[in-house]
């Protein structure tokens, strides 16, 4: 969590963050809740001043309170003025807060823009009738906390004081519910918060460094809520995120929320734009330690609108999306998980990530008022992905069913093109890593069922002469292979087009390959191993033991019918027959073919005959 991040929680937390934990039936004082307070504070980095500290019977008054904070991700200070710790007689202590407090923070600019004015950052917090209680032992102390309502404004300005970029933003949340324990041990520290609130509303004025350019954004949410786990915080803070870990440092993060709405509109120079969305419920996961990082989220249903203008041309346009069922996960572990700015040493190092992610029904709907207008609707019912990759290995899945695209547009030489497709897949899962032995791999792609529409046929076929079924073709490989070059590692060399081969081929099996197109089907399996010690018999290709059965079914017609077309010429065609008249069996029926090609002793055959 970036510092500046950690110092605005804190900053929150004070009155409204939450904290989980059991209630603790013992006696805590004013001044052990005030100082289980301040160690909090510095265990996240921050100082905290005062200019009085005053007892008086059941209460202790601290005034002048300034928690403040410097480092890489920002410099901050919250000003509380006077905090009363009230006794309660039953071993409680009441916290009670100013009504309103201020904020300031001051954020750098980003790394990779290091001339950019620092963004300055002023909140008010609003709390009225905020009710928070302290209980526990001092060295674990709960604070439950109510509260009807909270406002935080915000002023957000960068650059300079002549520059007009910036926003103002209100956030209001209803029926706030927080708890916040803080647990002490010889490791550090344990934090555990808990929050929850009814609705969430935001409003942003937005205004850019030109007059014409700015935006009104509304943004609300229902049941809202979350909970985060710190354990092992560590007594000096976590300035130093990956020391922190090292040390003992875990989180445990999750947060959920209900249906939800966006709404913006604002002008891009001096054309309006508009945005509208609507969220469904969905939440998000996260835990942390030194061995690994899991993250998940997901998501019932998300739509946009937008309509506006496009700058460069000048025309409107209007979009619409939507999709439903979203979902993610992504794991990192081994040692220095967060340290890969060396990407291949951290996985030399025992770094591994995997991960997925997938959605349900997809729709996009573009139009721009362009002459002809230019108009673009396409739809899914469902896609996913999926990769692992360590060391050793990197596997990668995609898949999509029943595709859709329907597209018009001044530059594509038809009134409406459209096609769909049943199923797209590729999977691959190969060995990166250089090894003296043998490992395997696979490779599959599926395309099912692509169906281009009758007028992109027409292009290529415009007296219809060939079959217009749908085109599928599949492949579906996988082998043994030795890598004899460390492709991670040797990436660079790789895409420059090194003629170093990074292994050598010890097996394949043609699971299963099967086209069909133009009326037409070829399918065949087979296997084969190579001799990768043998060069010479087969002209510099590894020499084959194995064979291949192919049947083809529909070839002829197809030939002749592109021959009639003109795409192939008369005599091109002869020698394709006769080319195939020596590999494959033909039926005396039937437009079929059959073909078994083998390699065997270090000899070619077809069909029995041998030919090497």
């Amino acid at each position: 969590m970036p510092p500046f991040a950690r110092f605005l929680t804190a900053a929150v937390v004070v009155s409204v963050q939450s904290v989980w934990g059991q209630t603790l039936w013992a006696d805590v004082t004013p001044e052990q809740v005030w100082q289980g307070w301040q160690d909090a504070s510095k265990a996240q980095g921050q100082t905290v001043t005062t200019a009085s500290e005053k007892r008086e019977g059941d209460t202790l008054t601290v005034t002048g309170i300034t928690m403040t904070t410097d480092s890489d991700g920002g410099k901050g200070s919250v000003t509380l003025g006077k905090v009363q710790f009230q006794d309660k007689g039953d071993g409680t202590v009441a916290i009670i807060l100013p009504e309103s407090y201020p904020v300031q923070m001051t954020l750098p600019p980003p790394k990779d823009k290091p001339d950019e004015k620092p963004t300055d950052l002023t909140l008010t917090i609003l709390m009225p009738g905020a009710d928070i209680v302290a209980s526990g032992v001092p060295l674990s102390i709960s604070y439950q906390t109510t509260l009807p309502r909270l406002e935080i404004a915000a002023e957000v300005r960068s650059g300079d004081t002549t520059t007009k970029s910036g926003a103002t933003i209100l956030a209001k949340l209803t029926d706030v519910s927080a708890h916040y324990l803080i647990e002490g041990a010889e490791a550090g520290q344990n934090m555990v918060e808990d929050f929850s609130a009814k609705t969430v509303s935001l409003t942003a004025k937005v205004t850019a460094d030109t007059a014409d350019s700015g935006a009104d954004v509304t943004l609300s949410l229902s049941d809202i809520g979350g909970k985060a786990e710190l354990t092992g915080v560590p007594t000096s803070g976590m300035d130093d995120f990956n020391a922190a870990l090292q040390q003992g440092l875990a989180l445990n993060f999750s947060t959920h929320y209900g249906a939800g709405a966006l709404n913006v509109a604002g002008t891009d120079g001096t054309k309006p734009i508009t945005f509208a969305g609507t969220l469904g419920s969905g939440g998000f996961a996260m835990t942390l330690d030194a061995a690994a990082l899991h993250m998940d989220g997901s998501n019932t249903a998300l739509a946009l609108t937008v309509t506006g203008t496009d700058p460069a041309t000048e025309t409107a346009f209007t979009f619409a999306g939507s999709l439903a069922d979203f979902a993610s996960k992504l794991v990192i572990s081994g040692a220095d998980l967060t340290d890969t700015a060396d990407f291949p040493a951290a996985l030399k190092a025992g770094l591994k990530m995997s991960g997925n992610a997938g959605v349900g029904a997809t729709s996009v709907d573009f139009a721009s008022a362009t002459q002809p207008p230019t108009k673009l609707k396409a739809s899914l019912a469902s896609a996913s992905t999926d990769f692992a990759i360590d060391a050793g290995r990197i596997a990668y899945n995609l898949g999509t069913k029943a595709v859709s695209v329907t597209l018009s547009a001044p530059e594509i030489p038809v009134p409406e093109a459209n096609a769909s497709l049943g199923e797209l897949a590729v999977a691959i899962d190969i060995p990166v890593a250089k090894s003296d032995t043998s490992a395997p791999f696979t490779y599959v792609t599926k395309i099912i069922d692509l169906n281009p529409s009758e007028t992109l046929w027409a292009l290529a076929d415009p007296t219809k002469a060939l079959s217009h079924q749908p085109i599928s073709l599949i492949l579906d490989t996988k082998g043994q292979a030795t890598i004899t070059r460390d492709m991670m590692q040797d990436a660079a060399a790789l895409e420059s087009g090194s003629d170093q081969s990074p292994g050598q081929l010890n097996a394949l099996d043609l699971t299963n390959l099967n086209l069909k197109a133009g009326g037409a089907e070829v399918a065949a399996q087979g296997a084969f191993t190579f001799d990768n010690s043998d060069l010479t018999t087969f002209s510099g290709m590894p020499a084959p033991t194995g064979k291949v059965d192919i049947k083809a079914v529909g070839v002829n017609a197809l030939i002749d019918t592109l021959v009639k077309m003109g795409l192939v010429p008369q005599d091109q065609a002869l020698q394709g027959r006769m080319m195939l008249s020596m590999f494959a069996n033909t039926s005396a029926t039937a437009d079929e073919m059959t073909s078994t090609l083998e390699f065997k002793d270090k000899h070619f055959f077809a069909n029995g005959q041998q030919l090497q």
